[in-house]
């Protein structure tokens, strides 16, 4: 990913005299095409409310090949290319409190690019108790994945309400060589970290968990550049960066033998403090009323002595979640030496000798 500063000048007349106005912006170059010829741009104002635009450009002469949105506002955005960089994938989130997001997928032409108009797409099956997707209180996001080969695509669409949870399908489209697209498979997306972080209890954060969501997803913004994300389905872990009210926090996806899950939360300093690392760990389960509960009894070594139902906390310590495996560090709050390390064996954290 390349960033720069641009300076735009534009003038005007008023009257006798010449009205200069300079605006400050910030340039990003990234999610090349595996040829190397093409990437996305993107450009936005270094200030709220970050308004600017994205491109596909020529990497070479930096021309414009495709305006994709002239009211893009800072926030998620993708290029997924096929193999053969042929065709490509547009993603963008715009806002983080505005999650819902559509594909648009173009066929390349020497150097232009034209748009394939897709087909309708089916639905997930949503939680009984949700409502339909029209519903004020329902966002639907359509998220390119990946290519599989040159001619197929997989897609994500989510529904999410933020009083019923979320439903997720993966769908997988199909092109001919005329560009002709259809739909291939649909199949129910698996249960992952960010349904059982959905039914966190809601006074654990400054807003319900789905708008953190929607936040851990809109900060991840240039994803094509980065080797960890917010977000990590596969291996059960997500993080998100606070605001002046909510601390920063991480959550961790631990099974019981018998796969119940079990959470880690993991939150920051207060967010006036902006102390780095997790200053507060507290544990939740699927309760009977099918949402995440605290865990009541003690299953977590810590030497703070602390209750298990309100959180293990302590200002001599920090804790480091696993963004893979199994084991939680203690470190210790001044220095960052590793103290202990704890292991989930399937019903309790142990400490390593």
């Amino acid at each position: 990913m390349r960033v720069k500063n641009l300076v735009a000048l534009s003038s005007g007349l008023l009257g006798v005299c010449c009205l200069a106005l300079s605006l400050s912006a910030k340039e990003v170059i990234t999610c090349k095409s595996p040829d190397g010829k093409f990437a996305l741009r993107c450009v936005y104002a270094e200030s709220q409310p970050y308004n600017g635009d994205t491109a596909i450009v020529d990497t070479a002469t930096h021309k414009i090949v495709l305006p994709l949105d002239p009211n893009w506002t800072l926030d998620r955005v993708k290029l997924v290319w096929s193999p053969d960089s042929q065709r490509v994938a547009y993603f963008a989130q715009k806002g983080a409190f505005n999650p819902s997001g559509a594909t648009r997928v173009f066929f390349r032409r020497d150097s232009s690019f034209n748009e394939i108009a897709l087909p309708d797409l089916p639905s997930p099956k949503l939680p009984t108790n949700a409502t339909a997707g029209s519903d004020a209180g329902t966002s639907t996001r359509i998220e390119p994945i990946r290519w599989s080969g040159s001619r197929d695509l997989l897609l994500e669409k989510e529904w999410l309400n933020r009083a019923s949870g979320r439903a997720a399908l993966k769908i997988t489209l199909g092109f001919d060589q005329q560009n002709q697209p259809s739909i291939r498979s649909a199949e129910q997306a698996k249960v992952s970290i960010i349904d059982y972080f959905l039914l966190l209890p809601p006074e654990n954060f400054e807003g319900p968990p789905s708008e953190w969501l929607r936040m851990a997803r809109g900060r991840d913004f240039f994803p094509c550049d980065r080797p960890e994300h917010n977000i990590d389905e596969k291996n059960g872990y997500m993080s998100c960066s606070g605001d002046g009210a909510q601390a920063s926090f991480e959550v961790a996806l631990f099974r019981y033998r018998d796969r119940r899950p079990l959470l880690a939360l993991g939150k920051g300093e207060e967010p006036e403090l902006n102390e780095p690392g997790l200053a507060y760990l507290q544990f939740f389960e699927m309760g009977a009323n099918g949402k995440m509960q605290p865990v009541m009894r003690w299953l977590f070594p810590f030497p703070g002595g602390c209750d298990p139902e309100s959180g293990y906390v302590n200002g001599d310590f920090r804790f480091d979640l696993p963004r893979t495996g199994k084991t939680i560090v203690i470190r210790a709050h001044k220095s960052g030496t590793i103290l202990h390390k704890v292991t989930w064996n399937g019903e309790k954290f142990e400490k390593q000798k």
